[in-house]
């Protein structure tokens, strides 16, 4: 049986694949929710709800798209740089950076011409963040080298 030195504490990576993962979900499902926006547009009028702004601007800019994929590529590569402290392999740092890489590129561009390519950078994004963080958590709980070696070392010598 391993033990895990993080055993009990707060999984940031599995934080992180579960927000990167929605993030993804919330991109690919946002194009067909187009279709209801002036149904939802007309509810939150005929209410004169006090979030009305507050969903108009979710809606209709593209801020809220751009501070959400700031914050998830601050966070991955916060969690990221943390992993490879302790497991030394660039793998995870890498994948995440090639999704943080889409997500920004899908996020901050203009595309005025292709949706679609916005669209899938960012569920692309999204998605590879979340393996990213995956495959952090994957080596974090791998032993490593030098625990592999003394184990064996052990079990030669017993």
């Amino acid at each position: 049986m391993r033990l895990h030195a993080s055993k009990g504490a707060v999984s940031w990576d599995g934080l992180g694949a579960g927000v990167s993962f929605a993030c993804a979900v919330h991109c690919a499902l946002l194009p067909l929710a187009f279709a209801l926006l002036p149904s939802l547009n007309l509810a939150l009028r005929s209410f004169n709800h006090e979030w009305h702004g507050l969903a108009q601007w979710l809606l209709w800019t593209h801020e809220a798209e751009r501070i959400m994929a700031s914050v998830v590529v601050a966070f991955a590569m916060t969690v990221l740089s943390a992993g490879f402290a302790k497991h030394r392999r660039h793998s995870a740092l890498i994948v995440g950076a090639v999704g943080a890489l889409m997500l920004l590129v899908g996020a901050f561009a203009h595309w005025h011409h292709s949706q679609w390519l916005h669209v899938a950078l960012q569920v692309c994004g999204g998605l590879t963040v979340a393996a990213a963080h995956v495959l952090n958590l994957r080596l974090l709980r791998a032993p490593t080298r030098e625990r592999s070696e003394s184990v064996n070392a052990q079990a030669v010598m017993s």
